[in-house]
């Protein structure tokens, strides 16, 4: 069974990893330790999942001062709500969220009613691009502006070498292709893996290295490959998971394909 929670220690800061399990689409937040607060990424996509990164980041006795959503992705947004502290987005995350947050938590409201809120939380503060200091440690704003989604954040912590992607990279889950940036999500990997971070933190899966850029890119390849060779959405999901037995997230694999195959 896939641990919850991982923590990886470095002198200035620690970086606690919540994943949640498959019907939380293996989806995670990351809760950044700094000497006096806490900064936490992105907020779960069911509320149950919200609840749990809430609880833990009080069991660490510091109050949560950042609460950074990095996409619009209701997987990363919709536990918004549960969290007691300022939401910080890049300026083009909040205006993809004001334009259709309500509109995807209506949609994942219906399939999970007890689990998902009506409405989408809304932003509070904006991300600027750029090197800052909170608490004594270095803080990387860093925007993506094409990969799995148009606008992303990633935060990086150049002082521990270590960088948190999100969904940039999914650690052996399938990845949501609805978008179908291939060409930008390749080069984006590309450009990170050159990067000087030894720990990268996935918006899917655990943590791990460098190795990741590498195993999405391979995936990008094959995906790109089968959604030009197949004629049906159940023909895609066949070979995805055929070459991909061992992955998790089939709940993201199914999720896309109605953004792949239109009716």
């Amino acid at each position: 069974m896939l641990e919850r929670w991982s923590v990886n220690r470095f002198p200035s800061l620690a970086l606690h990893t919540f994943t949640a399990p498959e019907d939380g689409w293996l989806v995670t937040s990351h809760v950044i330790e700094l000497p006096t607060q806490l900064l936490v990424v992105d907020a779960q996509y069911k509320i149950p999942f919200a609840r749990e990164v809430v609880a833990y980041a009080q069991q660490l006795g510091k109050p949560i001062a950042r609460l950074y959503v990095t996409h619009y992705h209701p997987d990363h947004l919709l536990g918004a709500c549960e969290f007691d502290a300022p939401l910080y987005t890049l300026s083009a995350v909040s205006g993809k969220i004001a334009a259709a947050g309500d509109r995807v938590a209506s949609e994942e409201h219906e399939k999970h009613p007890d689990d998902i809120p009506v409405h989408a939380r809304q932003p509070d503060r904006e991300v600027l691009e750029g090197t800052e200091m909170v608490d004594g440690v270095r803080i990387e704003h860093i925007r993506v502006r094409a990969a799995e989604t148009e606008d992303a954040l990633v935060i990086g912590l150049p002082d521990v070498r270590a960088v948190i992607v999100q969904d940039l990279v999914y650690n052996r889950v399938h990845l949501f292709l609805g978008e179908r940036d291939f060409d930008g999500w390749r080069s984006a990997l590309k450009t990170y893996r050159e990067l000087p971070y030894d720990l990268v933190l996935p918006g899917h899966g655990v943590p791990g290295g460098g190795e990741l850029y590498d195993e999405m890119i391979a995936y990008l390849d094959f995906g790109e490959q089968a959604l030009a060779s197949s004629t049906s959405a159940a023909e895609f999901r066949q070979k995805i998971l055929h070459r991909f037995a061992d992955y998790g997230g089939v709940t993201v694999l199914d999720h896309q394909l109605r953004f792949l195959f239109h009716k």
